[in-house]
């Protein structure tokens, strides 16, 4: 056991370094380790990240192959651990163990389809026996009302009779149930999530774990005999240049892309709205070159924010999933979020970031680029601990909040008077503590003052209350057609259903400017189809419409502040 875990710490320490000696290395950890059993938890976990990492950025062919190789042995090594160390493994990711996650009805719904039995409800981790008693017995219907009641039968003798005999889990059934309600689908896939079931999952086979996660390898892999390049250009000199070329992705390979985002997260216990309500026929791709694939994932219309235009991505390294996040703009600013795997940390993610903005620059023409607080550490542990405002400030993102710069010049001058300093995390808190900016050329000099899609909202429930005493479906329906009326949009029950509600959606924002009906008719027609491409196909040609209508802007910039 000493053995294989000194093994394993070698393989650790060498895998991000890649001088001709450190190859000879690898390769002669990877022969040793074939031969070594791995008993304990804590030796196998480290030796899976290692293999992780180096299957996205090997040196070779020759350690590519035999991290292959070595990650195809996981699995039996996992099925041979001790019942106690397996424990250990836990909601680790790793194929053959096992996690759980309250996952939201389209997670849940993804995975009972997809993995069947290795996909159930972790009874056992269940507290919330009240709450689902009653929303069975309100899904149910009125005939099985008694078995609900009172000294009724209950919820877990009513899922063994629901099943009549099919063969079938407890969580495929409660899925059955949900799925039939005849419930709009926002208010049933709340439902389902307000009920927070744990659901278990035992990833197994190939692309459905960490393990086995990397989809078809790019048709010439990245080697990385000259090592990682962790410099990364300028930011903003990056962008200036042509972005990359995007090509629409095929049915099939839309629908691998999606498959792999899912797997990516769910084995990490994590969901994104745009990984669980994704546009199939909205699936962009971008190679971005040194063995990089950028897929950007749109919504289905109906799932779409509100007002801004947003696609979320994976980004793959060698056909490895090494990173997750997303971007929204409005009238030219991005909010820009990347979250690496943390089994990728150590390689090139300036390189990465670059790529992806890069990416979201042929999407969107953005002219200024946003860093939310959370993402720089504030309310999160892992982006403090990753020192994520220091990756951002490199890259060219600067805070605009005078005390914040205080800040960031004092630890700058401490850091330059001794290399080795690194800021403690009290001062990354305080580092962390606004937004960081990256102006581009054209962007708005005062990017903190723009205007927010949550002071649209705000102003939307103003509206609402005043004019309409709180009666939403009033409000939608009166704005609907008063907006329609000034625009010229009386025809509206020709249009696709999709197109129909982003502009009934869309009529509450529009209504907050008085002077519509004065607008030349051009801006009026333009305002028409914006609103219709909400509920179109890609949200690209949305967000395209929404940056080029400077009328709708000052308007709506002019109604929020007033």
């Amino acid at each position: 056991m000493a053995e294989g875990r000194r093994l394993v710490d070698a393989l650790a320490a060498v895998a991000p370094r890649y001088a001709p000696d450190d190859r000879k290395e690898k390769l002669r950890l990877l022969e040793a380790l074939e031969a070594v059993p791995l008993r304990a938890a804590g030796a196998l976990i480290r030796f899976h990240e290692a293999l992780c990492f180096l299957q996205a950025y090997p040196d070779c062919p020759d350690v590519l192959e035999g991290v292959d190789r070595a990650l195809a042995g996981v699995p039996p090594r996992v099925d041979r651990l001790s019942p106690a160390a397996r424990a250990r493994l836990y909601d680790s990711g790793i194929a053959h163990t096992t996690l759980d996650y309250p996952f939201g009805y389209p997670m849940a719904l993804w995975l009972a389809r997809r993995f069947g039995k290795d996909a159930d409800i972790a009874w056992a981790k269940f507290d919330e026996a009240d709450r689902l008693d009653e929303t069975v017995s309100l899904l149910a219907s009125p005939a099985e009302g008694d078995a609900f009641s009172e000294g009724g039968m209950g919820w877990r003798a009513w899922l063994r009779v629901a099943k009549g005999g099919r063969r079938m889990t407890d969580l495929e059934l409660l899925l059955e149930l949900f799925e039939r309600t005849g419930l709009p689908e926002e208010t049933r896939d709340w439902l389902f999530e307000n009920l927070a079931l744990p659901v278990r999952w035992t990833p197994r086979g190939a692309g459905a774990s960490r393990t086995l996660a990397r989809r078809a390898r790019p048709p010439r892999a990245f080697f990385h005999e000259a090592g990682l390049d962790r410099r990364g250009a300028p930011l903003a000199e990056a962008l200036a240049g042509p972005p990359p070329p995007l090509r629409r992705a095929p049915a099939a390979l839309a629908a691998s892309l999606i498959d792999a985002a899912r797997v990516a997260m769910a084995t990490r216990q994590r969901e994104l709205h745009a990984f669980s309500h994704p546009n199939p026929d909205d699936v962009l791709l971008a190679d971005a070159g040194r063995g990089v694939t950028i897929a950007l994932f749109g919504i289905r219309p109906g799932f779409r924010l509100p007002l801004e235009g947003y696609y979320a991505f994976l980004a793959l390294k060698n056909g490895v999933p090494v990173a997750y996040g997303g971007g929204w703009e409005l009238f030219g600013t991005l909010d820009f979020a990347i979250n690496i795997f943390a089994s990728f940390r150590q390689g090139e993610s300036a390189l990465l970031a670059t790529a992806l903005l890069r990416a979201y620059r042929r999407i969107f023409r953005m002219r200024t680029i946003v860093v939310d607080r959370y993402q720089l550490g504030h309310e999160s542990a892992e982006a403090l601990q990753s020192g994520s405002f220091y990756f951002y400030h490199r890259l060219g993102f600067r805070p605009r909040d005078p005390g914040i710069l205080r800040v960031l010049e004092a630890e700058r001058a401490k850091i330059a008077a001794d290399p080795g300093y690194r800021s403690p995390i009290p001062v990354l808190k305080r580092l962390a503590g606004d937004e960081v900016f990256l102006t581009l050329p054209g962007g708005d000099p005062e990017p903190e003052q723009r205007l927010r899609a949550t002071d649209v909202a705000a102003r939307v429930a103003r509206l609402v209350a005043r004019e309409f005493g709180g009666d939403r479906a009033r409000a939608t329906r009166q704005c609907a057609a008063r907006v329609g009326r000034a625009l010229g949009a009386r025809r509206r029950t020709a249009w696709p259903a999709a197109e129909r509600r982003a502009f009934e959606r869309l009529a509450l924002v529009a209504a907050l400017i008085p002077d519509l009906a004065a607008w030349p008719a051009a801006d009026r027609r333009a305002l028409v189809a914006l609103m219709r491409a909400k509920g179109s196909g890609s949200e690209r040609a949305y967000a395209r419409r929404l940056d080029g209508h400077r009328r709708f802007r000052r308007g709506l910039t002019a109604a929020v502040r007033a």
